[in-house]
């Protein structure tokens, strides 16, 4: 419960001080910027200040509207409120407000570039196939990510609201929906499936029945695993994540050899 209520509290941070956010559904392709070099901000609307952070190589920005270039983190607000004059405004990550950093708008443009990010695979892209990407990040706690995507089978409905009791509500049925999985690969692989701009998982893991991971085979059957036991059952009702912080909170294709998790660029093997 209390991973709750922190959760609860960066939202409202993170949606009160970027109004033009938009839902991850609400559109199919964003707009961001990937930083090719490392970018130094100031504590003045100066080069010659003290330098404050460094933004690294392989991070993304993506466009939130209203001048805001937000980096996706799960449990943190990152972002550059962009605008005119020489310097952007800079926010590094946080959990609470900070005061502004400032950015060289020139040598921000020298250290990024633009790209579009689709919420959809791209032609071609085989479904079941699986794709490896790896991050030149070496500080990255997941050092790849291995990508497929699978369309599902049978009756399948997913959650799209819970109520504060965490009672499941707000049913859509998407019985042959297309779902992407992405492992997370690191000490602990962690296996996610993404809908729609979100994470789902099986309906089990908020009513605390004990099937609680999702699988989904090639054939696109959908189960719930019994990680104690290893056995598996025939799963009908998904769900978003409530109640806790979902794995990731963004993911996209910038081509298909490109992809980004979170603010982060991972690059086909």
């Amino acid at each position: 419960m209390k991973r709750f209520f922190i959760m609860m509290a960066v939202a409202a941070f993170a949606w009160g001080m970027l109004p033009g956010a938009l839902s991850a559904s609400a559109q199919q392709t964003d707009e961001g910027y990937v930083f090719v070099t490392k970018l130094q901000s100031h504590s003045r609307r100066t080069l010659k200040s003290r330098v404050k952070s460094t933004i690294k190589p392989a991070h993304v920005a993506v466009d939130a509207g209203d001048n805001q270039l937000l980096f996706h983190c799960v449990d943190a607000m990152e972002y550059i409120e962009v605008g005119n004059g020489t310097f952007y405004k800079y926010f590094p990550p946080a959990q609470d407000y900070v005061e502004a950093e400032y950015i060289s708008v020139a040598q921000f443009k020298k250290a990024t570039r633009k790209v579009s990010i689709s919420r959809e695979a791209p032609a071609g892209w085989e479904q079941g196939k699986k794709y490896t990407f790896k991050t030149s990040d070496p500080d990255s706690y997941v050092k790849s990510v291995t990508v497929r995507t699978v369309r599902i089978v049978g009756d399948i409905v997913l959650a799209t609201g819970c109520s504060e009791d965490f009672e499941l509500k707000d049913f859509v049925n998407i019985s042959g929906a297309t779902l992407t999985e992405i492992v997370l690969e690191s000490e602990s692989p962690t296996t996610i499936y993404w809908y729609n701009g979100q994470q789902v998982i099986s309906a089990g893991n908020i009513g605390g029945n004990e099937y609680r991971t999702l699988v989904i085979d090639n054939g696109g059957n959908v189960f719930s695993k019994d990680d104690e036991s290893g056995t598996m059952r025939r799963e009908s009702r998904l769900s978003n994540v409530f109640g806790e912080y979902p794995s990731i909170e963004y993911f996209g294709w910038i081509s298909p050899t490109e992809i980004v998790v979170d603010d982060q660029l991972f690059v086909a093997e």
